[in-house]
């Protein structure tokens, strides 16, 4: 009888395939595998022929031991419902990669672990406590504990590198089981694409004084001033509609659904769209139409629409969500407003008070059979059925993770919480529910965190800074919340260098971060130039103090010596390894490049975009000593580069850069450089070695 040269291993769809010749390993579920090879001095300078192997076989348990004189490798392989696994005795290393059909929708993450620290990537990569790939067309985690994953970036595949043994599961549903959700995967066709929404919004700048006017000169500045670093949009809220909070506030003036403010918009809302688009932006509307502030025409005509009249911040009619009227005859006719006056991109309002309605009047709805969350759901199934599956539609949610969770899979974004005008309500309404449902954030929905408001009537410098850096440093959408004319120079310039967001993913999608006084997030940029971390550490309270920062513990690094530069404070703060030490001001965020120190000249930090450098840099490399750079630029924006120059190199020529001509940086040298256009620009930094 042949011998049988594999050690095969199955249980359900895990299998474990093993070459005992080739030391080939393939470890997967169903079609999803690692691909090995298992390496060990046992093998090294003998021929296979020399090597002995006996295979023992018990019921999914597989056994190889090699001998080769009195050197021995004993693998063992087991499979169960748990998963599937490699026990090693003796020196052995396994080296493989995963086989995805795509890693663009794959991202590498950490399972089941609270963390201190917000954990967040920029481009494929692994960091040292990952333990698994997430599918994010499956809602699968692939998890890989006992090992190092990582990423070739020439190759474009994730890799594993195994220790003593390697265990291998596969967790199914991981979002639909931890927020009980229907799962979809976030739309990146979208009307954004693949950027994230960036643009002045009415609410929080000026509240119910909003008007034509006021928003297209906030459009106009706009334009002059941060559309070219990435503004994008401009959203008209709800002060087309509405006119106040309190009982006085209820309509009677023809003011609805269908007819905006005419005092307001006396060239109605097309206008208002066709000035934003010529402007160069996509024009964002609010809608509400689940109810009417006053009895319209409409419901004069089809009172049997009607769910309840009760007076609220919102309006006072609501409608049945769950009559056929509303759903085949009211709701298209509502909606096709947004095409009408020219609108891609919505914000639907009233939400969470339609759900509470439909809770307290159940009895009255059109099929009371159904529950609120079904008659929900129907509701905005018919509205992306109305709106198409690519209109760009934020769920304007509250306070409750039902609002925000409800139709995740429907919706392109979910605001997270209840306004943030005072800082108190943005800990609570932006940074703590953050905490709670960052992983949702580009994988199942964009985790909106209502408007970055950076003006000095609600916001020291150091507060404003902060802020901005925090919804931006975790990709979140960038909204502004201020009239610009209410701004200075130096809160423009704020907001400039938070845009655009990049395209940010969560490490940890199966816990939440700990509260904690000083906020870290850790941001891991993964380029195919190079890798390094940006780091915030972020002082929520209103006092002074210390923070020492863990570099294995919170950033995941290695006793290297690191590269610190502080961006907002322009300040290098030299190299460390393991720890450092940072005073914080009340409110304040130090804004950390850390980078590991290399003994050839690099760049360590830029000051186009907090990510300092992620953002603009395409191309960088340090060959022939000579610093290649090759940067997207804004026009009239001067760019600042600094470089670490050890001591053996000199520079000889900067090209059309500009240099400082002093010595009172040390071995950091700054240049300079004024874009005429925007664009992207090609640098030559050359050096000298001076032995």
């Amino acid at each position: 009888m042949q011998r049988i040269d594999n050690a095969y291993v199955s249980y359900g769809e895990y299998f474990l395939d093993y070459n005992t010749k080739t030391f080939e390993l393939k470890i997967g579920f169903g079609k999803t595998c690692i691909t090995a090879h298992i390496k060990s001095g046992i093998f090294e300078n003998y021929k296979k022929s020399d090597i002995k192997y006996k295979l023992k076989n018990t019921k999914n348990i597989k056994t190889v031991v090699y001998k080769n004189g009195e050197t021995s490798l004993t693998l063992i392989f087991e499979a169960s419902a748990r998963g599937i696994g490699i026990k090693k005795k003796g020196d052995a290393q396994i080296d493989g990669i995963f086989n995805f059909d795509s890693v663009s929708d794959v991202i590498s993450v950490r399972m089941s672990k609270n963390s201190p620290v917000f954990r967040c990537s920029c481009g494929l990569g692994a960091s040292n406590s990952d333990n698994a790939l997430f599918d994010k067309n499956t809602d699968t985690a692939y998890v890989a504990e006992g090992c190092t994953l990582g990423f070739d970036k020439e190759k474009n595949v994730y890799t594993v590198k195994g220790g003593a043994e390697l265990k291998f599961r596969v967790e199914k549903d991981v979002y639909a089981n931890k927020y009980h959700i229907k799962y979809a995967k976030i739309n990146k066709n979208n009307t954004f694409g693949k950027n994230l929404p960036v643009g002045f919004m009415t609410w929080y700048a000026v509240k119910f004084d909003a008007s034509e006017k006021t928003v297209l000169e906030n459009a106009l500045f706009q334009k002059e001033h941060l559309k070219d670093f990435g503004a994008n949009t401009v959203w008209v809220d709800w002060e087309w509609y509405h006119k106040g909070f309190d009982a006085d506030s209820v309509r009677a003036d023809g003011v609805d659904t269908f007819n905006p403010d005419k005092e307001k918009y006396p060239n109605g809302l097309k206008y208002v769209s066709d000035k934003i688009r010529e402007m160069g932006f996509i024009p964002s509307l609010w809608i509400g139409p689940t109810n009417e502030t006053f009895e319209t025409d409409y419901l004069k005509a089809n009172p049997d629409v009607l769910l309840a009249k009760e007076q609220c911040w919102v309006g006072t009619y609501f409608y049945d969500i769950t009559h056929p009227k509303f759903l085949n005859d009211f709701l298209p006719k509502a909606l096709s407003m947004v095409d009408k006056w020219g609108y891609d991109a919505v914000k639907f309002d009233t939400l969470p008070i339609c759900a509470e309605r439909c809770e307290e009047y159940h009895e009255r709805l059109y099929n009371s059979e159904i529950t609120t969350y079904g008659a929900y759901r129907n509701m905005i199934a018919k509205t992306r059925e109305i709106l198409g599956k690519d209109r760009y539609i934020l769920s304007c949610s509250g306070d409750k993770r039902s609002d925000v969770l409800w139709a995740a899979d429907m919706f392109d974004a979910a605001r997270i919480g209840l306004d943030i005008f005072k800082w108190e309500e943005f800990l609570q309404n932006c940074v703590y529910r953050t905490m709670e449902f960052y992983p949702l954030h580009n994988v199942v929905l964009y985790n909106d965190p209502d408007n970055v408001v950076v003006r000095s009537e609600f916001n020291t410098l150091n507060q404003a800074i902060s802020r901005a850096t925090f919804v931006s440093m975790l990709g979140m959408p960038v909204t502004f919340g201020d009239a610009f004319r209410d701004l200075d120079e130096k809160r423009v310039d704020i907001l400039k260098r938070v845009i655009p967001p990049l395209d940010i993913s969560p490490k940890d999608i199966s816990a939440r971060v700990d509260k904690r006084d000083v906020c870290v997030t850790n941001l891991f940029v993964n380029k195919k130039f190079e890798n390094y971390n940006v780091v915030s550490v972020f002082n929520t309270t209103d006092k002074k103090c210390e923070y020492t920062l863990d570099f294995e513990n919170e950033l995941e690094l290695d006793g290297e010596k690191y590269h610190i530069y502080d961006f907002w404070n322009d300040k290098y703060l030299g190299t460390a390894s393991g720890k450092i030490s940072l005073s914080l001001n009340a409110c304040e965020t130090r804004l950390l490049s850390v980078r590991p120190k290399k003994d050839i000249p690099q760049i360590i930090s830029t000051n186009r975009h907090i990510t300092q450098g992620a953002q603009e840099i395409e191309d960088m490399r340090f060959e022939e000593n000579t610093l290649f750079v090759r940067a997207n630029l804004v026009k009239n924006d001067e760019y600042k580069i600094a470089v670490y120059v050890p001591d053996i190199y000199r520079v000889s020529d900067c090209g059309a850069l500009k240099a400082e001509n002093d010595k009172k940086y040390g071995n950091v040298k700054y240049f300079w450089f004024v874009p005429e256009k925007n664009g992207c620009y090609e640098f030559k930094i050359k050096f000298e070695v001076e032995l």
